[in-house]
């Protein structure tokens, strides 16, 4: 979930003996978080930041399709290989790109997958934006996103500690509000609430986001 580059001698020794171990103990402990997200796609599913593919393996019987976009040219290749390990589930396509100019036509996708990669986007606003566009009408978002805390003495501390964590984490903004970023993009974000997971070894980032909504336009429309 991290991403974005950092001087290579940094980054080298940071992502092998330090953050690449925490990852592996979130995703261990957020393993059932993504088995339930992910059963909930369905069609044509694309996956903002995929990573390894870590996910591939929880995506239900509903879904018929998966694109996977990721701008680590390292992190696609791993994925490349996870791709041909596979003996089932369905068709995969990968490309390398960023999440702020998606390589898709409008209204191409029955579901979007945001897992723990908003952190690291650049410019969030835009590609939250772009998510929107390329979302069927009636398309739904999956996300579940570490953000900035709603407790004012822990968002002090990310905001303070934030120049630092992003230095040392490959881009990674702990002080995020990604709960505003996804319904400044048009989606429907009431009742989602800012709430501390217990399964997160960090409290910097224990603060989170987690749901399945659509843009508001079509919620107002299956509410009429």
């Amino acid at each position: 979930m991290f991403r974005e580059t950092v001087p290579v001698s940094l980054a080298a020794v940071y992502e092998r003996y330090v953050f690449s171990p925490v990852l592996k103990l979130a995703e261990r402990r957020l393993a059932d978080v993504r088995k339930e997200l992910l059963s909930q796609a369905s069609g044509q599913v694309l996956e903002i930041g995929i990573g390894t593919g870590l996910s591939l393996s929880y995506y239900g019987p509903h879904v018929e399709r998966i694109a996977g976009l990721e701008p680590s040219e390292v992190l696609l290749a791993e994925c490349r290989e996870r791709v041909a390990r596979r003996h089932d589930g369905p068709p995969v396509e990968l490309m390398q790109a960023g999440a702020e100019a998606m390589p898709f036509g409008a209204n191409r996708f029955d579901t979007v997958v945001a897992f723990l990669v908003f952190c690291t986007i650049p410019e969030a606003d835009r590609a939250a934006l772009e998510m929107a566009r390329v979302l069927k009408p009636g398309g739904r978002l999956l996300f579940f996103e570490h953000v900035s805390a709603g407790e004012p003495g822990l968002a002090r501390w990310q905001q303070r500690l934030n120049p630092l964590w992003r230095s040392l984490a490959c881009g990674c903004n702990i002080n995020r509000d990604t709960r505003r970023v996804f319904e400044g993009a048009g989606f429907d974000m009431g009742g989602v609430e800012v709430w501390r997971h217990p399964d997160i070894p960090l409290p910097l980032v224990q603060p989170v986001i987690e749901g399945n909504t659509g843009l508001r336009s079509a919620v107002s429309e299956l509410r009429c």
